[in-house]
């Protein structure tokens, strides 16, 4: 690729990275909505910003986390709520992170076997129905990736609709985002709230049906982030904030229709996601298929840069640690000043990348 034509402060810039060059660790899980971190390595905005950034493709979050406490990876493509786990030792060693970049909204969906379509089952609320008549006889369990994931809090929230305790009535468990499919074709889960592509691989399967799509159960909510650690934002303060640079300018590239069908051939590679570009089409490019001969639009399906879906807002911070507080998933409240939130969500981080292109 070409580099760009870039100006004197720029360059300095870029000389400046270079002449002490060294790699980025960054991991990454094989989901749809990392693909500002590819994008940024195959298309050369990373190459073009001086930098030397390695993508290390994960298991899973567990694996991503773990490799972030030891201080393996510099920083990983995450759920937002990981600022959080990892910053006040959720459960695991604290470490202090944060975060300059939102890399997208939205991306999930919420499957179900289709035996619990053949019980009736079409919504929350026929759902219900499904729960109640198999009490006594049979718990049905269902997957999501995280505990502390936006999967977990929207599966809980849409269950809440249909007058289902996410607790009580149902078995929630934790499955990586590539084992979902697998698990519900071993007949071990009987439905999932993940990522895509995974969602969409049992859809085009015809093994499983989507009974909402993440947006239509939360409008435009923060998924995932860029999260790094606090000593490598602070002792490579002018590294990291091209990489957010370079992050924004491939944001731009996901988020445009025209190249979704060329994003979807470039994610599909073995060494990265090693699955069908028809399954990262359908929330890519649409129309995003249901199953059971449904479908529907999937322009909202996920967003990487449109209304503002990059900045680290304060009010982005607080969706996420209110679900957190809202699911109970902590002894108590995590109540935060915004002084506090905006020492993890980090919008000067972002300006600064932001002022870099422009300078550009």
């Amino acid at each position: 690729m070409t580099s760009p034509v870039i100006s004197t402060p720029k360059n300095e810039s870029v000389f400046s990275i270079l002449s002490r060059r060294r790699v980025i660790n960054i991991g990454y899980v094989p989901m749809t909505d990392c693909a500002p971190l590819i994008v940024a390595k195959e298309l050369g905005f990373f190459e073009s910003a001086g930098l030397d950034v390695n993508l290390s493709r994960e298991a899973g979050w567990a694996t991503v986390r773990e490799r972030m406490i030891h201080r393996e990876l510099d920083g990983a493509h995450a759920h937002a709520s990981m600022i959080y786990e990892m910053g006040f030792g959720m459960g695991v060693n604290r470490v202090p992170c944060l975060t300059g970049f939102i890399l997208s909204h939205n991306g999930s969906a919420i499957s179900f076997s289709n035996e619990l379509w053949n019980l009736g089952a079409r919504d929350a609320r026929s759902l219900k129905r499904v729960i109640d008549a198999h009490k006594g006889t049979r718990k049905f369990r269902f997957a999501v990736v995280m505990k502390f994931s936006t999967q977990n809090y929207l599966l809980r929230k849409w269950l809440r609709i249909g007058g289902i305790d996410p607790d009580n009535d149902v078995e929630l468990v934790i499955v990586p985002p590539p084992q979902v499919f697998s698990c519900l074709m071993g007949g071990h889960i009987d439905g999932y709230c993940a990522g895509e592509p995974w969602s969409s691989i049992g859809l085009i399967e015809g093994v499983c049906w989507c009974a909402g799509l993440s947006d239509e159960v939360e409008r435009m909510h923060p998924e995932k982030i860029l999260l790094v650690h606090h000593r490598f934002a602070e002792s490579r303060h002018e590294e990291h904030v091209a990489m957010i640079s370079a992050l924004i300018q491939a944001s731009e590239y996901c988020d445009k229709q025209v190249n979704r069908y060329e994003l979807a051939g470039i994610l599909s590679q073995r060494k990265y996601f090693n699955v069908s570009r028809e399954a990262l089409l359908n929330a890519l490019q649409g129309p995003f298929q249901r199953g059971m001969g449904e479908q529907s639009s999937a322009l909202d399906a996920i967003i990487f840069r449109r209304n503002n879906a990059s900045l680290p807002t304060e009010a982005k911070a607080r969706w996420v640690l209110g679900e957190i507080n809202r699911n109970k998933l902590m002894p108590e409240s995590l109540e935060l000043s915004s002084e506090e939130i905006q020492n993890y969500f980090r919008m000067d981080l972002y300006e600064e990348a932001e002022a870099m292109l422009q300078a550009s």
